[in-house]
């Protein structure tokens, strides 16, 4: 429609159209299949090279959708191999129709045009039209391949990156859980002590009944009661036992247990033990208690005791790693509410942040466990102006209130 070549010699519409279209038209499939779009423009291209056809090859728009066509190939193949195969069949092609075409072509006798009679250059006519071809077409074909391998180049890099990322993120989390089923199987073994405790007083309770039945009955339905004071304790920690087991795969640690021997499990009647033990490691701790009954942290449920001094000795831990506080103040407080009995640990320091001591988190997710096991709430946080403070509150759970609580 638009053509500035003469009319006697304009390539017939039909055919112009038929090799622009092969040209065009893959395009709009060229990153669902690079490769066999780039060999149909391919053999477009060298259609529309012919002594007929010159002038359409020699368009602009046919010159660019064979550039994108060759770029895009290099791109976006996924089949590399089968993408430099067919690289080579084309280029090979490419300069067999360049070298065939300088020798044999007539384009220059079918527009009636002569090169020139007496050229300005160095070399011959003939000559610089070879070079000048070749030149063309390496800047042409190479340019196209270059982009596309930068383009391919930058995109490969990327995806390795996320790749890597992702990585590193799977690793992390596993790490994570990991450290989070290690404390929960260290939770388990130590309600099993627990539980042990109890089954061996409903034993020791159940004989005495036995024997003191005949003589004094009284005593004996006071023995049957603690039995079944002590049989209630050891369901409600088996529940907390088997909560904690469901998810987890049995893996002991073999360093604890291969001599068989455990050491009694700590609980907040040695609370002094651990302020001794984090003095000789540099941090004096000032230990406060605040009971609404006298003596009511003393008769904590085994398990929620252990729990408690856990938390401490966490916090505490923390305190030494991560911050620069030599003194650190442990609160034991108890209260009740409209929920029932309450008991809390609170450790606070006026400390900086320790340089590069960045932790894993993996110690705080063991005070959360904890907590949860034990239906409590955590807050964990710096304070104003400066410090850090872990609060942990567990409830105290009844015989009746661990038949309703889930």
């Amino acid at each position: 429609m638009l053509s500035l070549t003469e009319k006697e010699d304009a390539v017939q519409r039909p055919i112009a159209f038929l090799i622009l279209s092969a040209l065009v038209l893959p395009l709009m499939f060229r990153r669902r299949w690079p490769v066999p779009m780039m060999l149909v423009g391919s053999v477009a291209f060298i259609a529309s090279s012919g002594s007929e056809t010159y002038t359409i090859g020699a368009q602009l728009c046919a010159q660019l959708a064979y550039f994108l066509g060759i770029y895009t190939a290099v791109t976006w193949a996924k089949n590399r191999r089968a993408l430099w195969i067919s690289m080579t069949v084309v280029l090979l092609a490419m300069a067999v129709w360049i070298v065939v075409s300088l020798f044999t072509s007539d384009l220059f006798a079918a527009t009636g045009m002569r090169m020139v009679d007496d050229p300005a250059g160095l070399l011959p006519a003939d000559i610089a039209y070879s070079l000048y071809s070749f030149l063309m077409n390496l800047m042409y074909f190479g340019g196209a391949i270059f982009l596309g391998l930068i383009s391919w180049s930058n995109a490969y890099s990327n995806e390795i990156v996320k790749e890597q990322a992702q990585r590193i993120a799977d690793q992390a989390q596993q790490l994570a859980d990991r450290a989070v089923n290690e404390e929960r199987l260290r939770i388990a073994r130590e309600l099993h002590d627990v539980i042990a405790h109890h089954i061996a007083s409903v034993g020791v309770q159940a004989s005495a009944a036995r024997l003191v039945h005949d003589r004094d009955p009284g005593k004996s339905l006071e023995l049957m009661r603690g039995i079944e004071a002590s049989a209630r304790s050891a369901v409600q920690e088996t529940r907390s036992l088997l909560g904690v087991l469901r998810e987890n795969d049995i893996n002991e640690d073999a360093a604890e247990s291969a001599g068989g021997i455990r050491t009694p499990e700590p609980s907040l009647a040695r609370i002094e033990e651990l302020v001794t033990a984090n003095k000789l490691h540099g941090l004096t701790v000032v230990l406060s208690r605040d009971e609404h009954e006298a003596g009511f942290v003393d008769h904590l449920p085994a398990g929620l005791s252990l729990a408690l001094y856990r938390i401490s000795g966490e916090a505490l831990a923390n305190v030494r790693r991560h911050s620069t506080a030599h003194t650190a103040t442990l609160s034991v407080r108890t209260g009740s509410d409209e929920e029932g009995a309450w008991v809390e640990v609170e450790v606070t320091d006026d400390g900086r942040p320790r340089p590069e001591s960045s932790g894993s988190g993996f110690g705080l997710r063991g005070i959360r466990e904890r907590a949860k096991l034990h239906h409590g709430l955590v807050e964990i946080g710096p304070r104003i102006p400066r410090g850090w403070r872990t609060r942990a509150r567990l409830r105290v759970v009844t015989q009746t209130d661990s038949r309703t609580m889930p």
